[in-house]
């Protein structure tokens, strides 16, 4: 179980002021629609509009530079059929779907740009190293209506991309490191990386062991309890869909190397607190509550529309630790496509609430923290700007997951934990997806995220960076801050929005999506045995191009393999199975159940075929067993009565190669000699009722007849 906590920087105001306000930009604009259309209005939610526009652009002048928006409807995070239930809503005056959009900001491939275009421009946008936030200004005197316009008087924000000082937040407050199980997997990377160390790239670094890219759909439930309503009001499907909008955003982000699409089929609304899940300032114990909840309202079938792969509940409540009550998240780890656990509960502090979602999941998807030591073994001390670092200054736009969180969910998904998200869902309808900056202005961040009142403060914000809001101490009146950046799409100076707490020109945040193409095949890798009959593996990687803006990731297969050094072992009388387990010997698990001198010896009987591939080792002479590695060696029989052998923990077909079907000799063996001969050979490579010859590097199965006599095959 992780807990995501909160830590708050309060300091008097004139010191802030004296320390950070020449590095705060904001100026006064109207964005301009410049794109060809026939539309007066520009509210997008309104009934009047039969079809939002597919494409659109603004152009924001503002800090001596020109941003061009350039957006795309973007709601593939709202499944299109997605239901409401609980308190009415005003918002559900209009489908909010048509107010998201995304792209670029001058067509520059590595802005961004993610709003909100209903009554107003609310979100965010990264361009040049700055970070931008707009959002509509509040000054009764600009309008003479209720709705905002998108072409009126908005409020831009700007802030460098600079090293920020101090901790940061401490995102996390159980300091727990990966499962043994996970530790143990990052040895295999660790061995790979040790064999090509004359490789320096990241990108080949970080996707070992890959099989196929299949596209995952995590079907979310979402649920805003009353804590929740009364804050928000009628806002609050818009409010909690761009927390999600935001998360989604991240986990499209070609770094995590795995197509996942993150899709909501359910949004509740809770008013009524016996009949939803009882919440608590004790972060463990509502997790608890919500998962068993959560769990009585999912359908129990997954073709059913609205059935989830994963809840999560966002809350108003102060949560607490054990120790703290800076917890932001909490949520178990590794436990996605499980009913009862796959479940977060998410603390409400404003925009960097997405932040927090995205980071929860991840530990749904079995990712540790970066700074753990089965990560730094492997792939070097990371930096602390990704997403699943402990502390969170600021995201690293180019690479928000490290290397250690791609290789880990790629480990997850390719072992069979995530076979619950292959289903898709209906066809997403094209859906606004729009930054959250561009919803939710400056004030209204510093409101959501230290309560009704609080305000920017004044001159003092180096824009994008960190969000500084006024706030009283003892009667004091101080400037605070949780240490996460603006939103993106923050407007953060003339023609300029906040991006992952950088200040960019707009158009650099409007640019095009670009879906991922793979790469020619690498070389085939070394061999898995000296002898006996190994495996080795030959990659690709998904980077010609790489994808962009939220463009889709590589489908197909990442890994192919083939047999390898055929050559029969000497003869030891012992399976390669035996060999491995036998590698174990002495090692007691630290249990007193166990002797320092335990021998370990393969276990066959009651292992499920999808466990097969498993080094399931038993303590001779007793009735224990455990499994002593996630996966046997590459090459390895699946079991004693199978032709297959394991591949990167799967059990493949043994053919020519590998994964075709084996050729399987019909003609019995002509004499004993010959049998006996041929079952040596067979089995000094697999010990099974089988035999193997080799034949033009391809595995020929033989099964003796019954005829066939004086062949000792060993019974297991």
């Amino acid at each position: 179980m992780f807990l995501f906590t909160r830590a708050v920087l309060i300091v008097n105001v004139l010191f802030v002021i004296c320390k950070v306000a020449r590095s705060m930009q904001s100026q006064l604009c109207e964005p301009v629609r410049v794109d060809n259309h026939d539309y007066t209005d520009n509210n997008f939610v309104g009934s009047e509009m039969s079809e939002p526009p597919n494409k659109v652009a603004f152009q924001i002048s503002a800090f001596g530079q020109d941003f061009v928006l350039d957006l795309h409807a973007d709601s593939s995070f709202i499944a299109p059929t997605h239901s409401t239930f609980g308190m009415p809503l005003v918002s559900e005056r209009a489908d909010l779907r048509r107010c998201f959009y995304a792209g670029t900001v001058n067509s520059d491939p590595l802005s961004y740009v993610a709003l909100s275009l209903c009554d107003g421009l609310h979100g965010a946008f990264g361009y040049d190293g700055w970070e931008y936030f707009v959002n509509p200004a509040t000054d009764d005197s600009v309008f003479s209506s209720a709705r905002r316009s998108a072409e009126s008087a908005h409020l831009l924000r700007r802030r460098a991309n600079a090293e920020l000082g101090g901790n940061g937040t401490t995102r996390c407050g159980v300091d727990g490191g990966p499962t043994p199980e996970v530790a143990r997997s990052l040895e295999k990377f660790k061995r790979s990386e040790e064999a090509k160390a004359g490789d320096k790239t990241t990108a080949q670094r970080s996707r070992l062991k890959r099989f196929a890219s299949v596209p995952r759909y995590v079907e979310t439930l979402v649920v805003a309890d009353e804590s929740m309503a009364n804050f928000h009001g009628d806002d609050l499907r818009h409010y909690v869909l761009t927390l999600m909008a935001v998360a989604a955003r991240l986990y499209k982000h070609p770094s995590i190397l795995n197509p996942i699409n993150i899709v909501v089929v359910k949004f509740l609304v809770i008013t009524d607190e016996d009949k939803g899940p009882k919440v608590t300032g004790n972060a463990a114990m509502t997790l608890r509550n919500f998962c068993t909840w959560q769990k009585k309202m999912n359908k129990n079938s997954d073709k059913h529309p609205e059935y989830w792969d994963t809840a999560i509940l966002f809350t108003r409540e102060d949560l607490c630790g054990a120790s703290t009550c800076d917890t932001l998240g909490m949520a178990d780890v590794g436990t996605m496509c499980d009913p009862k656990r796959s479940c977060s509960v998410i603390e409400d502090d404003g925009l960097p609430s997405a932040f927090t979602t995205a980071h929860e999941l991840g530990h749904v998807f079995n990712m540790p923290h970066d700074n753990v030591k089965a990560c730094e073994d492997v792939f070097g001390k990371l930096q602390d700007n990704h997403m699943m670092s402990p502390t969170l200054i600021r995201i690293n736009r180019t690479s928000p997951w490290s290397p250690c969180s791609a290789a880990i969910i790629t480990e997850f998904l390719d072992s069979g934990h995530g076979d619950c998200l292959l289903d898709q869902p209906e066809k997403p309808s094209a859906l606004p997806d729009i930054l959250p900056g561009v919803s939710y202005g400056l004030e209204r961040q510093c409101e959501l995220s230290f309560g009704t009142g609080s305000k920017p403060c004044p001159l003092m914000q180096a824009p994008c960076q960190r969000l500084w809001c006024t706030g009283k101490t003892r009667g004091q009146p101080v400037c605070q801050t949780r240490h996460f950046p603006w939103a993106d799409g923050t407007a953060c100076g003339d023609g300029m929005l906040c991006m992952r707490g950088v200040c960019l020109e707009d158009y650099e945040v409007t640019r095009p999506k670009v879906d991922g193409k793979w790469g020619k095949w690498g070389t085939f890798g070394p061999c898995s045995r000296t002898c006996g009959g190994g495996v080795q593996l030959a990659k690709r990687e998904c980077n010609n191009p790489l994808p962009d803006n939220g463009g889709k990731y590589c489908q197909g297969v990442r890994v192919k393999y083939r047999s390898c050094n055929l050559t029969p072992c000497s003869d030891t009388g012992k399976s390669y199975r035996e060999e491995q387990c036998e590698a174990f010997n002495g090692f007691n698990l630290n249990t007193n159940r166990l002797t320092p001198s335990v021998v370990w010896v393969p276990k066959y009987s009651g292992i499920s075929p999808k466990d097969q591939c498993k080094l399931i080792c038993r303590a001779n002479g007793t009735g224990y067993f455990y499994v002593l590695s996630p996966k046997v060696v590459d090459g390895t029989p699946c079991s004693p009565d199978s032709s297959g052998v394991c591949v990167q923990g799967k059990c493949s077909k043994a053919g020519c190669d590998i994964n075709s079907a084996p050729a399987r000799s019909l003609t019995s063996v002509a004499s004993v000699e010959g049998t006996i001969r041929a079952a040596r050979r067979f089995l000094a490579y697999s010990q099974n009722p089988f035999m193997a010859t080799t034949l033009s590097s391809c595995f020929q199965w033989v099964r003796p007849t019954l005829t066939s006599a004086n062949v000792a095959i060993r019974e297991w």
